[in-house]
C-alpha cells in the first residue's frame, strides 16, 4: 500500500485557512455551489459533504494529496482532525454522525474503522436513527458489486423561542433580529432571524429579483460574516433615509398602543413576513471540489477499489412557526471494477428435472427441527409456463 495516512504532508502547500472549521466549511460550499451549478439547489448540506471529505483525506495518495488539501482548506491531516473534533462536540441541537462499511480490506487512515456492509434496509436504518427520522432512506443504493460506502449524517432542529404569529397564510416576525444590509456581493438585502435558544441561527435572507443566485449566496456569507463578528443590529439598515426597497416597504402609520408598552414618535417598528416552506433533495455530488481526489487515491493504495465511484446527498429541510429542522446524509460508494477475464478448461454439470420427482420441505431450527412439512410429487402436467 503507498500513500496511505502515513503520507508525508510536507508536500501539501500552505493552504489560504480561515479561522476554524466554519471558516473551512463556507469556502468549500463556494467551491462546491459553483462547481455543481447548484445555487438554486432546494436544500444541500456542503458541511456534510466536507465532513464526509476531511474524514477520508488522510487515505490520500501523494499524487493527489496536495490538491485535496487546497480543496479543504488545510492539510490533509488537519482537516481530519478538524472533522474529528466537531464528530466528537457535543451539541444541543445538532447530531452529527460517521458510517463506513466494507466487504474488502480497507486502507489504513480512515477515521473509522468499517463494519460488514449490510443490506439496503440496514443502510436506510442508518439514515433513520442519525437523522431522528427525517430522513428514511439511504442516498445510495448498493448492489453485491457495491464494496465500500463510507456516509455523514447531519440534522437539527432549532425551535424558536417565541411562535411565529400567522396571518393571511403568512407568519409573521415582529422584533427579534430583523435588518437591511448593504453587501458587496448583491447589494442590500433583508435578513430576518427569528429567536432561538437553541444553539442555531436561522437566517432568511432576501436580495433584489434581478441579482443572480450565487451572488446572493457570496452576499450571505457577508451577512453571517457581520453577525459572526457582533456588527449585525437589529433595526440597522444603510445610512441616509429609510425607503421602500425591493422587498419591503416603509410607511408611517398612527396606531394604538398600551401606554407602558408604547413606542416612541416616529420609531421604527419591524415586521417580517416569512412562508412556512419544506424542500426536499437528492444530489448528485461525484462531481463535486474532493470526491475525484479521494476516488483515485483509494484506487491508488488499494486497487480493488478503483471501481466506479458514486456520491450523493439526501437532504430535507422545514421551516415553520415552531422552528426549523433539516437533515442530510452524504454517501459516497465504490463498485466493483471491470474484472479481468481468463481462458479455463471446465466440467459443467447441469441437471435436468424434466420427469416427475420429489419435493420436501423441511422445518428448520427449535421443537420443529427436522418436520417434514410438506411432500410433493412434481409431474409434467404440474408444470407452469415460465413465460
Amino acid at each position: 500500500m503507498t500513500g496511505g495516512s502515513g503520507a508525508d504532508d510536507s508536500s501539501e502547500p500552505e493552504a489560504t485557512v480561515s479561522p476554524g472549521s466554519a471558516g473551512l466549511i463556507t469556502r468549500y460550499a463556494d467551491l462546491a455551489r459553483a462547481a455543481l451549478g447548484m445555487a438554486e439547489a432546494p436544500v444541500a448540506s456542503y458541511a456534510g459533504l466536507w465532513l464526509l471529505l476531511a474524514n477520508l483525506a488522510p487515505v490520500a495518495s501523494s499524487a493527489h494529496r496536495a490538491q485535496l488539501a487546497d480543496v479543504l482548506g488545510v492539510p490533509c491531516d488537519d482537516a481530519a482532525a478538524l472533522a474529528a473534533e466537531l464528530l466528537a462536540a457535543p451539541h444541543p441541537t445538532v447530531g452529527v454522525a460517521l458510517g463506513a462499511w466494507s466487504r474488502v480490506p480497507v486502507p489504513a487512515g480512515l477515521a473509522t474503522a468499517p463494519d460488514e456492509l449490510p443490506d439496503q434496509a440496514g443502510l436506510d436504518r442508518w439514515a433513520a436513527e442519525h437523522t431522528r427520522g427525517l430522513i428514511e432512506r439511504f442516498p445510495l443504493q448498493i448492489s453485491p458489486a457495491t464494496l465500500l460506502v463510507l456516509a455523514t449524517a447531519l440534522v437539527l432542529q432549532p425551535r424558536w423561542t417565541t411562535e411565529l404569529a400567522k396571518r393571511d397564510g403568512l407568519l409573521v416576525l415582529v422584533g427579534e433580529l430583523q435588518a437591511l444590509v448593504d453587501t458587496r456581493a448583491a447589494g442590500p438585502v433583508a435578513v430576518a432571524k427569528p429567536l432561538s435558544e437553541d444553539g442555531v441561527d436561522v437566517l432568511s435572507i432576501i436580495a433584489a429579483q434581478e441579482v443572480p443566485s450565487h451572488d446572493v449566496w457570496r452576499a450571505v456569507d457577508e451577512v453571517v460574516a457581520r453577525l459572526d463578528g457582533g456588527e449585525l443590529r437589529h433595526g440597522e439598515h444603510p445610512g441616509g433615509e429609510l425607503i421602500d426597497g425591493h422587498a419591503w416597504t416603509v410607511r408611517e402609520t398612527t396606531e394604538t398602543f398600551l401606554e407602558w408598552d408604547a413606542p416612541n414618535d416616529f420609531d421604527n417598528l419591524w415586521r417580517s413576513r416569512l412562508p412556512r416552506w419544506r424542500a426536499d433533495a437528492l444530489s448528485k455530488l461525484t462531481g463535486a471540489p474532493g470526491v475525484t481526489e479521494i476516488a483515485k487515491s483509494l484506487a491508488d493504495v488499494a486497487p480493488e477499489l478503483g471501481g466506479p465511484t458514486e456520491c450523493t446527498q439526501a437532504a430535507t429541510a422545514a421551516y415553520d412557526e415552531h422552528g426549523f429542522s433539516a437533515a442530510a446524509v452524504t454517501a459516497f460508494g465504490v463498485a466493483l471494477g471491470r474484472p479481468a477475464f481468463v481462458e479455463r478448461t471446465v466440467r459443467r454439470v447441469e441437471i435436468t428435472f424434466d420427469r416427475p420427482h420429489a419435493v420436501i420441505a423441511i422445518a428448520r431450527g427449535g421443537a420443529w427441527e427436522g418436520v417434514p412439512l410438506v411432500n410433493a410429487w412434481v409431474r409434467p402436467d404440474m408444470h407452469v409456463s415460465s413465460t
